[in-house]
């Protein structure tokens, strides 16, 4: 071989090599002379600048940096409604022009087949749409021939759209255009095996469907792939799945909570998106029971050291949390505690032969205290006193004669009116107290069936249990 020969194949490499590094992308946006635009990505449900260009006087532009971007999905802004998205997979070297008048119609997409199969994703799905709310907005001057035909119409257009779904996720392959498509991709649940005749065919045909909507809504996602955290899709995946599909129980849904995160625990990126989102997504949850989730991810990942990303004040705040819920979650035995009643005697939850138990810690100078605590009585115990059904008022003040004079002046009469100033029961750490008041339901064994409930909902919640008894 020449040396000539061997120089010409050595530049050829490096010219390569250049090329294959770093990001370019060519833009023509007509109609925007001399202006400022944006290239951002989009993370999650939050979108980031990524890099800023000012058009020539023709609207032309290069956006360019020596190293790549993140693969996902980015968006080109000027202002207001003034933006389009485009998909930015391994090839970054790329050309797109488009108009400022009707952008996304007149919006081309070169050097890239990933980026350019998205754009055709994107103007199929629109186009499918459009005629979608066209048939649709006729069905309500139809007759009921037309509607039929209507609605036929619209399923074949949906039809058309799923074929054509499966056939981009096969020819896709592993590329970032695959990874949208199928973490964008809707689950379609097959008809239930049974005969629509079956006397309990609405019963199977419900558990047909949320079965397979369980263990089937997030099978397009790779949960080892970080490259679908750069788009706006795992969030609301995640959101409907974890808080509509799934049944909004503890049982429910922390098997699949362990399912996930052992499916993500080999991508750090991932693992750490799932899991503060699991985290999160139970402390903010206004379903009663829920922490039981919180304890279960706090179990599974932070007090077995894997974790890596949080600090130590995070894990000291997560581990107190969890030891603080642990003894207090729904179905489990309450703790018991002995405290000195109103007059001088010392009293035992676990002596109470009450079918239920209601438990309420109060502070008699506290403003929603004075009203919860009367109404509870009133509201609650009063209606239901024909009910075996015991109260445990716990006072968390220190003055005798102020907690007294609370329990005469509201005449709070036939419940068991007990205090602990000295802390000796440890009750604020066993029924992780925060705030005041705090309401507790048990049954006869001290288990605990609600708890932190006002008045309100544990009326309700008592007389559908007394219902069943």
């Amino acid at each position: 071989m020449s040396k000539r020969y061997l120089i010409a194949a050595w530049l050829f490499l490096i010219t390569f090599n250049l090329k294959a590094e770093g990001y370019r992308i060519l833009v023509k946006w007509e109609g925007l002379p001399d202006s400022t635009i944006f290239l951002a990505h989009y993370f999650d449900a939050s979108i980031y600048i990524d890099d800023t260009l000012k058009l020539d006087a023709g609207g032309s532009g290069i956006f360019e940096g020596p190293e790549e971007l993140h693969e996902g999905l980015y968006m080109l802004y000027h202002s207001g409604n003034n933006f389009f998205d485009f998909l930015l997979g391994s090839d970054q070297s790329l050309s797109i022009q488009t108009k400022q008048e009707q952008i996304f119609n007149h919006l081309t997409i070169t050097g890239s087949e990933e980026s350019e199969r998205f754009l055709q994703y994107q103007k199929m799905l629109k186009s499918k749409q459009d005629e979608k709310n066209k048939l649709s907005s006729g069905l309500n001057n139809a007759n009921n021939e037309e509607r039929s035909s209507i609605r036929s119409k619209i399923e074949t257009i949906d039809q058309e759209m799923f074929r054509f779904m499966e056939n981009e996720m096969k020819t896709a392959g592993s590329n970032m255009y695959g990874v949208f498509l199928r973490t964008a991709n809707q689950i379609l649940v097959p008809d239930p095996p049974y005969e629509q005749t079956h006397p309990k065919y609405d019963s199977l045909a419900w558990f047909h469907n949320y079965n397979y909507r369980r263990d089937h809504f997030l099978q397009g996602i790779d949960f080892t792939d970080d490259r679908v955290l750069y788009t706006p899709l795992l969030k609301t995946k995640m959101d409907t799945y974890f808080n509509k599909v799934l049944i909004q129980s503890p049982d429910s849904i922390i098997p699949q909570v362990k399912k996930v995160l052992k499916a993500s625990e080999s991508n750090e990126a991932m693992h750490q998106y799932i899991t503060q989102f699991l985290l999160n997504n139970s402390l903010q949850s206004k379903i009663m029971g829920m922490d039981a989730v919180f304890v279960s991810i706090a179990d599974e990942v932070y007090l077995k050291g894997k974790a890596t990303w949080a600090d130590t004040t995070t894990l000291k705040k997560i581990a107190e949390e969890a030891y603080l819920t642990r003894p207090n979650l729904i179905g489990k035995k309450a703790p018991d505690f002995t405290m000195e009643n109103i007059d001088g005697e010392m009293e035992s939850l676990y002596l109470s032969q009450g079918d239920y138990i209601i438990l309420i810690f109060y502070e008699y100078d506290c403003g929603h205290c004075k009203k919860e605590v009367p109404a509870l009585y009133n509201e609650v115990y009063l209606p239901l006193i024909q009910h075996n059904i015991d109260v445990f008022a716990i006072c968390m003040n220190d003055n005798h004669s102020r907690w007294e004079a609370f329990v005469t002046e509201n005449e709070l009469a036939g419940w068991h009116h007990v205090w602990d100033p000295a802390h000796h029961s440890l009750f604020r750490f066993k029924y992780n107290i925060k705030t005041s008041p705090t309401i507790y339901l048990l049954d006869r064994e001290k288990k605990i069936v609600a708890k932190r409930l006002d008045y309100t909902n544990l009326s309700k919640l008592l007389e559908v249990l007394l219902k069943e008894k």
